[in-house]
C-alpha cells in the first residue's frame, strides 16, 4: 500500500474483504461476510423480477379497464420503472461487483489487482440524476412539460420577446397600482 499510494497501513481505518490470506488459505470471516452480501443482493433482486413480472401480469389485465391515453400513460409508468430499476444496477452493483469479485479469482488465475477506483465515485454520481432524467424522458407528459419550459426559457423569436416585454411591464405596473 506504502509502495502504490505512499499511505501506512497501520494509519488507516479500513475494513479488508479479502477472502484469502498471504499464505492462500481461507479468511473465513470473510468468506461468511461475503456470501452473507451475495445473498441479500441477490435475495432483493428475486423480490424486484417477482414484482416486476407480477405487476406486468397484473397490469396487462387491468389495463383493458382504461381509456387508450391513461393505458398508454400507465404503459409509460412501467417502462420508467424499469428503466429505474436498472439504473442501481448499471451505475452501482456491476462496477462494484467487478471490484469485488475479480479478487476471488486472482490467487486461482495468477494474477494481481491494483486498481485505482476514482473513476467509480464519479459512476455512483451519476445515479442520482439519472432516475429523474430517465422518467422525464420515458412519460410524455414529463417530456411536454420539460420541452415547455426550455422554449419558454431559451425562445429567441421577437414577437414572443416583446410580448414577454409587454407582460413584464403590465405586472410591474400592477405591482406598482397595488403599492
Amino acid at each position: 500500500m506504502f509502495d502504490t499510494y505512499g499511505l501506512v497501513v497501520k494509519d488507516l481505518a479500513r475494513f479488508i474483504m479479502d477472502l484469502y490470506a498471504p499464505d492462500n488459505s481461507l479468511r473465513w470471516k470473510n468468506v461468511i461476510f461475503f456470501s452473507n452480501a451475495v445473498f441479500w443482493i441477490w435475495f432483493h433482486y428475486a423480490i424486484i423480477l417477482y414484482c416486476g413480472f407480477k405487476m406486468h401480469f397484473n397490469m396487462k389485465q387491468e389495463l383493458k379497464k382504461f381509456s387508450v391515453s391513461n393505458r398508454k400513460l400507465q404503459k409509460q409508468f412501467f417502462h420508467a420503472l424499469v428503466v429505474q430499476s436498472l439504473g442501481p444496477t448499471v451505475l452501482l452493483v456491476l462496477p462494484v461487483g467487478t471490484i469485488v469479485i475479480a479478487p476471488l479469482f486472482a490467487p486461482h488465475l495468477n494474477l494481481e489487482f491494483s486498481w485505482q477506483t476514482g473513476w467509480l465515485y464519479s459512476i455512483v454520481g451519476l445515479y442520482p440524476p439519472f432516475d429523474s432524467i430517465a422518467f422525464i424522458l420515458i412519460v410524455s407528459e414529463y417530456r411536454k412539460v420539460v420541452k415547455s419550459e426550455l422554449e419558454w426559457k431559451y425562445h429567441t423569436d421577437e414577437d414572443f420577446q416583446n410580448n414577454f416585454v409587454s407582460y413584464s411591464i403590465l405586472k410591474e405596473h400592477e405591482n406598482l397600482i397595488l403599492l
